[in-house]
């Protein structure tokens, strides 16, 4: 049984940085498109991953309101995002840098 810290209704994996979490909850709650670095968080080392890593901050439906990426405003849901495994965020149109891991 997964652990979650939940902030505004949404459940964070309990390994999530509080930073990451009120970068999340902030693009969630002003609607702004944004772009995930997943990678590891013990060294900073990004995955690569350039596939369903832009959209929206959404949360799914239910008892656990986890927090989702919606690629766009027409979109009906979209996958769940590993909020424990970001180490880099920023925003889709200006590119500015969110949160960036320490290393």
């Amino acid at each position: 049984m997964t652990n979650y810290k939940v902030v505004n209704g949404t459940s964070y994996h309990a390994d999530t940085s509080d930073k990451v979490i009120s970068v999340l909850e902030n693009a969630r709650l002003n609607n702004t498109r944004i772009i995930l670095d997943y990678g590891n968080v013990k060294t900073g080392t990004s995955w690569g991953e350039m596939h369903d890593t832009t959209g929206y901050v959404g949360r799914s439906t239910g008892t656990v309101k986890t927090p989702l990426l919606i690629y766009n405003s027409r979109c009906l849901g979209g996958g769940g995002i590993l909020d424990h495994c970001i180490i880099g965020i920023k925003e889709s149109r200006a590119k500015k840098v969110l949160y960036k891991h320490s290393k």
